[in-house]
């Protein structure tokens, strides 16, 4: 069973910038004239991006049920159609206004935009390439509305805020400082688990292990100190350290995620992340739980 949504902070952000986003879309138009379509189609395609970006890592973690949530919320504002399409499956497809285009055939290779007319109503449709498949999101053109105009910088600026403040809760604690000039980053090695954290991949006994970028700044973390046990505040304080509303829950869930998906790559590998009790967690090495090479 999937474990529980993720924060409040986290949620709040993204559908804050779900929200935020829609309302950018509704003042970049009002009281303008067609002249500035192009800054509405790019800013409504940035607003998508932002989308796409929760998108993807509520995908990877499973819960499927946030980003529904999150479609729904889109709909409250201009988005008049919502798809997410992911390996194949349509994952989320909300709309309103009988709004029903048809399936694109194809997973795009880059980011789309189109004006489409409905009825006496104009929508912008905006295309946004996801890992192993696509978002869509189709956004209500409104008229002329005579809106002040200061209105629609006043709603960037706080869009602006809105997206910044969710790329930091998707990301922070997977960023880490570059290496220095001149040198590499060197791989990390325990035993037959290899990470490169050059190219970011991850190796359990020659078998690829495809993570999330949390779950693989926690695995980076366990392994630069193998056999070191390290407290929920440890992993907090390095995974997310401008949280002040993550706690154990959100250790223990990645814990949970990042042995699921060891144990995915190869049985038995969730024993790779050993519990301390009251103390924490600490990484073996997979020959100490006896895994070898095929």
């Amino acid at each position: 069973m999937i474990p529980a949504k993720k924060g409040i902070l986290f949620l709040g952000l993204a559908l804050g910038a779900v929200l935020l986003g829609a309302a950018l879309a509704v003042g970049l138009l009002g009281g303008r004239s067609s002249a500035d379509e192009e800054a509405f189609r790019a800013r409504s395609a940035d607003y998508v991006a932002a989308f796409t970006a929760a998108a993807q890592g509520w995908l990877e973690e499973g819960d499927r049920e946030t980003l529904e949530d999150a479609a729904r919320f889109m709909l409250l504002g201009s988005a008049a159609l919502v798809e997410v399409v992911w390996n194949g499956e349509t994952v989320v497809r909300e709309a309103r206004g009988g709004i029903a285009p048809s399936p694109l055939t194809e997973i795009p290779s880059e980011v789309t935009t189109a004006f489409h007319s409905r009825d006496s109503s104009r929508f912008l449709e905006v295309v946004y390439p996801l890992e192993g498949g696509y978002v869509r999101v189709w956004l209500e053109v409104p008229p002329p509305s005579g809106a002040p105009w200061w209105l629609p910088t006043a709603v960037g600026l706080l869009s602006f805020l809105g997206l910044g403040a969710v790329g930091g809760a998707l990301y922070s604690g997977s960023r880490r400082p570059g290496p220095e000039p001149g040198r590499e980053r060197p791989l990390i090695e325990v035993g037959s688990l290899v990470i490169d954290e050059g190219s970011k991949e991850v190796k359990l006994c020659g078998k690829p292990v495809k993570l999330s970028p949390k779950q693989y700044a926690l695995l980076v973390l366990l392994a630069r100190e193998p056999g070191k046990v390290f407290s929920d505040r440890d992993i907090l304080r390095e995974l997310w350290p401008d949280s002040r509303y993550a706690n154990s829950k959100d250790v223990k869930q990645y814990v949970y995620l990042l042995r699921r998906r060891l144990g995915e790559v190869l049985p038995g590998a969730e024993a790779l992340i050993a519990t301390v009790p009251g103390f924490g967690y600490k990484l073996l090495s997979p020959e100490e739980i006896g895994l070898t090479r095929d």
